[in-house]
């Protein structure tokens, strides 16, 4: 039986995985965008799946949202639609996490305010707003750049949707 595993991330990624009757670990690199194939009997690929798939390894035909980059199909190679996809898959992934990241900061730092103007005497009289402006490298920078406000409410956080902009 083949196992072939897809490295859908942007970076070189170090597939290391233990074996059944071996005790000594095995690691094989993947390039990024590209893909390795393993063979052993059933048993023993079934054990590579159980051991990554609680870090986000999903079968390449239906990556969801969890998915850590690295992705496998039994048999046959992945196809580069599915690696794209894949790609596609885990740069929405990233920025996802990174939202949530900026949401919980500005609740952080929201918070912090208000405590320190409640020490004060004083009363916050709206939530804060977080604008994220993405710069020019340089005076030549023409590329569209990210923009992002996000408003603290009181029960929660409203992100404003980021849109691109030019400079």
């Amino acid at each position: 039986m083949k196992l072939y595993i897809a490295n859908c991330s942007k970076q070189d990624h170090q597939f290391t995985y233990g074996l059944l009757e071996n005790p000594r670990p095995f690691m094989q690199k993947i390039r990024a965008g590209s893909q390795i194939v393993i063979e052993g009997q059933p048993e023993e690929i079934d054990h590579i799946l159980k051991q990554h798939e609680p870090y986000g390894f999903q079968d390449a035909k239906k990556v969801k949202k969890g998915f850590s980059g690295i992705a496998y199909q039994m048999d046959k190679p992945i196809s580069v639609e599915n690696i794209e996809a894949g790609i596609s898959a885990r740069d929405q992934e990233m920025i996802d996490r990174a939202l949530e990241a900026r949401k919980i900061t500005a609740a952080a730092a929201d918070q912090h305010l208000a405590n320190t103007a409640q020490q004060m005497g004083l009363k916050q009289k709206s939530g804060l707003e977080v604008e994220v402006i993405e710069e020019k490298r340089n005076a030549a920078d023409s590329d569209v750049k990210f923009e992002q406000t996000i408003e603290v409410v009181r029960e929660g956080i409203a992100p404003r949707r980021g849109r691109p902009r030019k400079s």
